[in-house]
């Protein structure tokens, strides 16, 4: 799978994380995973070169949230790659949640 399918199929009731392969981009290979007891990335994932994206409740819930169906597939990527990369959000979504209020 790839960043841009994972990101198109989550929903909010899955547990796991996501897992991507650099650069981080749409089509970036990507993996749903559960993390360790410790809360890590597992030793095997990290062997194949995966590292920690974020938390699926991260991006349905904090990252796209009310927004989500308002956003193109590709704003919807966008943003999440955004988020991952910066822990913050780009300025064109804080204006769109802005207009929501």
């Amino acid at each position: 799978m790839n960043l841009g399918q994972i990101i198109a199929s989550l929903s909010a009731d899955d547990t796991r994380t996501i897992v991507a392969k650099r650069p981080w981009m749409e089509n970036s290979e990507a993996r749903l995973i559960s993390l360790t007891d410790g809360f890590r990335v597992p030793s095997d994932v990290l062997s194949e070169g995966f590292e920690y994206f974020l938390e699926v409740d991260i991006v349905v819930n904090d990252v796209l949230g009310d927004l989500a169906n308002r956003l193109s597939p590709a704003q919807r990527i966008a943003a999440v790659v955004f988020y991952a990369e910066n822990d913050a959000y780009p300025d064109w979504l804080n204006a769109m949640s802005r207009g929501l209020s």
